[in-house]
């Protein structure tokens, strides 16, 4: 019951921070960084803050869980990346 009211806690102040900053240098940052297709024109604000304090709050509840599955991610990404250009390479183009 702690940890969910410490979750709950850090997901408002995150929240309320996240769209308090929005229109300065958060929201610059995510449109620059995200595709065209994933903006959603007047709903950004929302989405993205929400998503933004779901990650802090998590991240502050469970930071050991949250750094292993961000380096997984990044492994993933990193063998994929590797193979993906090796596999280029051997693909005739014409």
């Amino acid at each position: 019951m702690t940890v969910t009211l410490i979750w709950l806690i850090a997901f408002a102040v995150i929240l309320f921070l996240a769209l308090r900053a929005w229109d300065g240098s958060l929201g610059k940052v995510v449109m620059r960084r995200i595709p065209a297709a994933l903006q959603l024109d007047g709903d950004d604000r929302w989405v993205w803050s929400i998503a933004l304090a779901v990650l802090g709050a998590t991240f502050i509840v469970n930071p050991i869980s949250m750094l292993l599955t961000l380096i997984i991610l990044a492994l993933f990404y990193w063998i994929a990346k590797r193979v993906g250009c090796w596999l280029m390479r051997r693909v005739k183009l014409h």
